[in-house]
């Protein structure tokens, strides 16, 4: 990918995680990028495109990381908290909120294409996580009480949103911090 298409994905993406994506336009990007706005349309003919594009760089980096996780272990409970990881990681960010996340808040309005690549991140996320939640209820003692993957894996997604919210309001880390190690000290 040539350097000024990253900047305007990297650029859109923040603005995204901090103020929605009703919340930019391409001037705000032109500005920070040091491009006229025209000259973001050869690389995203609309603003559909690049939200679209930047949903699907970001579901895409989002689950290569996860693969890398489940390279490094094997373990439902490290694998767990690797994810929560990500989650705390993005909001250590200049305060910023999961991408997806903040485009789930605006479905309803969004273009077509941008609210599919967005249930495209939940979809894989469930995915994954149901997967780890079924690897668990294997590893004995490690499994929560609950004995269906999807709805564990449903949990502990709403769960980290939310605690994203709570945190972000409240400008308290911690209180993120606090719900995940009390979620995963459940789960052990």
């Amino acid at each position: 990918m040539d350097g000024i298409k990253e900047r305007l994905l990297e650029t859109a993406q923040a603005l995204i995680q901090t103020r929605g994506y009703n919340g930019f336009s391409y001037r705000d990007i032109a500005d920070k990028v040091g491009i006229r706005a025209a000259s973001i349309h050869y690389h995203f003919p609309t603003k559909e495109c690049l939200g679209a594009a930047v949903a699907a760089h970001y579901t895409d980096a989002f689950m290569a990381e996860l693969d890398r996780a489940r390279d490094r272990t094997k373990d439902p409970v490290e694998l767990l908290r690797a994810y929560a990881g990500l989650f705390r990681r993005t909001l250590a960010t200049k305060d910023r909120m999961c991408l997806c996340g903040m485009l789930a808040a605006e479905v309803a309005a969004l273009p077509i294409s941008v609210a599919a690549e967005t249930k495209r991140f939940f979809q894989e996320n469930l995915r994954w996580l149901t997967a780890v939640f079924a690897d668990a209820a294997g590893d004995h003692g490690k499994a929560s009480p609950s004995p269906i993957p999807e709805e564990q894996a449903s949990h502990f997604l709403a769960l980290l949103e939310g605690a994203m919210l709570v945190a972000k309001a409240s400008g308290d880390i911690g209180a993120f911090d606090r719900t995940v190690r009390t979620e995963l000290g459940r789960l052990q």
